[in-house]
């Protein structure tokens, strides 16, 4: 999962501990020899055949994931570069499966333990010899081995009495062997140097633009080789290469809350990116929004029709509908707190309506193109090794497949090849190229708004609410914060409400539209999915990284400030615009430093 790192590795990362040194990466060579993976493939099958504890099950399977990962990034502010570097690493993961097909460790949490689930990571040498990565393997073998006993017992223990507990379903599916160890191609990674020219071009448009409290923009550009090995027979290798650039500035309105805004592409390489010439456009028109928003009037509770525009529409099917396209059941001893942020509100409704009927959806990482772009959430094999397919998740509001890992569900028996990995537990099914359109006939936006508009007086309402863009903590989260700040923001959080709107309008019947602030949308059930009343005719596409951090918790973790987020799933959508006839708006929390004791000078 490029740059799908485990969360071991994502914070010595972090903290500085993965030593950059001269390697085969840093020259875009890999230093994975077939003489290695050799050696990898004998400790899988030793350990298939030696492992064992007296008295407890032999490991029925085992799986090795070699990942080497690339990365430049550069960061600029006003004009100057902040930050440069790169960074290579590698890492080995083992997983170890105890029981059978029917019955095994997987799909259970054990209580304060959610991290023993019979994985096991370790860091490699870049410069790491045949010797060593077997080494390590047969280390990271026996701790995965050993964790997935605990899990083991521990699920046994609990469904003893209660079997109504699980699903009536296998563990684990059985799925063909993927074999594709051939060649695989990717353009070169653009050098720091280009990148920081780059950034501090157009970061320099912030320069004398004396509302904006603090600006950055930054690069990225990695390149992620995974070789996967399994005790079924799969030999797999595949690479990933994307390049990202992240425009984000903040101001600070009358009443003293601080206001971001930001703008992120990702694609393949630079050529996927817009121009420096359009970046430097829409830094400015950045720049002017942020302007206005000081003085933007702050909307109250609101209840009546939204309609999604551009970012918006993608960021909603982001926030409140990606979770529930995948039909991996709920883990058995998952928290209820977490249960809702986990999904699965579909997983009992296939062949019903789920949506409006002016809706097809689908997911399709086989595919490297959406409406003319290049998507980063394609691949060859999933995180368990299995091919990708299309699935044709919803068509004409019926819902006929949800994507699917290994962990069958009662209804849907065999892997789609949507297995993902995004940090410790279950692999779980995940969209990644996911697809909406209207069933039939699209409107244009102008048809959109106009309806908007009578749906509002139907309402008795003054005016209509339009979102083109909501926040990314992994982006906005402020620097200027304190610690006691941060943890007051990070309570505030509603975590089951997508984040605040952080470019809204409110349009009036007569067409004109005031920009507003303060914009938080109550939970936006799967319920509300059936209340699409239009779908747009033109798409927006966008790539991210999808990731299970929490932005702000990360920061006061000291996560390093200012680089492109790098580390999540690589997602894409592509969704029209998106009118819902009736959503709950309310007064997003806000972010405010403490204010000083002296007045202003």
């Amino acid at each position: 999962m490029a740059f799908r790192r485990t969360h071991f590795a994502r914070y010595l990362a972090l903290f500085g501990l993965l030593v950059v040194t001269p390697s085969a990466l840093a020259k875009g060579r890999a230093s994975v020899s077939p003489e290695m993976l050799d050696q990898l493939s004998s400790e899988l099958d030793r350990g298939m055949k030696d492992l064992a504890l007296p008295g407890e099950p032999r490991p029925y399977f085992v799986a090795f994931k070699l990942t080497e990962v690339d990365v430049n990034d550069v960061a600029a502010s006003l004009g100057s570069a902040t930050a440069a570097r790169n960074r290579n690493f590698m890492s080995l993961d083992a997983h170890v499966r105890v029981g059978d097909y029917t019955f095994d460790n997987s799909n259970y949490v054990i209580p304060q333990q959610e991290n023993r689930d019979g994985h096991a990571t370790i860091a490699l040498a870049l410069e790491a010899t045949p010797r060593t990565a077997r080494r390590a393997a047969w280390l990271a073998t026996d701790a995965a081995y050993k964790e997935a006993l605990q899990q083991f017992t521990a699920k046994k223990v609990t469904l003893d009495g209660r079997p109504g507990m699980a699903e009536n379903a296998p563990s684990y599916t059985r799925e063909p062997p993927t074999v594709m160890m051939d060649k695989v191609d990717v353009p070169a990674m653009e050098p720091v140097d280009e990148l920081k020219k780059m950034a501090e071009t157009v970061s320099a448009v912030f320069r004398g633009q004396a509302h904006v409290r603090e600006s950055r923009v930054a690069y990225t550009s990695f390149i992620e080789r995974r070789w996967y090995l399994n005790s079924e027979g799969t030999r797999a290798h595949d690479i990933r290469r994307v390049s990202g650039v992240v425009i984000v500035a903040t101001t600070q309105a009358e009443d003293g809350e601080i206001l971001s805004l930001y703008a992120t592409h990702y694609g393949r390489t630079k050529a996927d990116l817009p121009s420096v010439s359009a970046l430097q456009k829409e830094a400015r028109t950045l720049s002017a929004q942020l302007a206005a928003l000081r003085t933007a009037p702050v909307i109250g509770n609101y209840t009546g029709p939204v309609l999604f525009e551009d970012a918006g529409a993608v960021g909603i099917v982001r926030e409140s509908l990606t979770k529930h396209l995948a039909g991996t059941p709920v883990p058995i001893g998952m928290p209820g707190s977490q249960v809702d942020l986990f999904g699965g509100a579909f997983n009992s409704r296939v062949g019903q309506r789920v949506t409006s009927t002016g809706l097809d959806i689908y997911d399709d990482p086989s595919t490297s193109k959406g409406a003319g772009k290049h998507l980063i959430g394609g691949y060859r094999f999933d995180d368990e090794g299995v091919k990708p397919r299309r699935t044709n998740i919803v068509k004409n509001g019926k819902l006929t497949e949800l994507v699917m890992s290994r962990t069958p569900s009662a209804a849907l028996k065999k892997s789609t090849g949507n297995a993902r990995r995004p940090g410790p537990g279950l692999y779980i099914g995940s969209t990644t190229n996911l697809f909406l359109k209207a069933s039939k006939r699209g409107e244009s936006r102008k048809a959109l708004r106009k309806k908007l508009g009578k749906l509002a007086r139907d309402q008795g309402l003054d005016y209509g609410l339009v979102i083109k863009r909501l926040d990314d903590v992994m982006v906005t989260a402020n620097g200027e914060m304190g610690g006691f700040e941060l943890v007051a923001s990070l309570q505030a959080v509603d975590r089951t409400a997508p984040p605040p709107a952080v470019l809204a309008y409110r349009v009036f019947p007569n067409g004109k539209e005031e920009l507003v602030r303060g914009v938080q949308l109550k939970q936006v059930t799967p319920r509300a999915w059936r209340d699409v009343v239009g779908v747009g005719n033109k798409p927006t596409v966008l790539n991210y990284l999808a990731t299970d951090d929490e932005g702000t918790q990360l920061r006061l973790q000291g996560g390093q400030e200012g680089f492109v987020p790098s580390g999540g799933v690589e997602s894409a959508i592509v969704t029209p615009d998106l009118l819902f006839e009736e959503l709950d708006v309310t007064r997003a929390p806000g972010t405010r430093p403490a204010t000083p004791a002296v007045p202003k000078p």
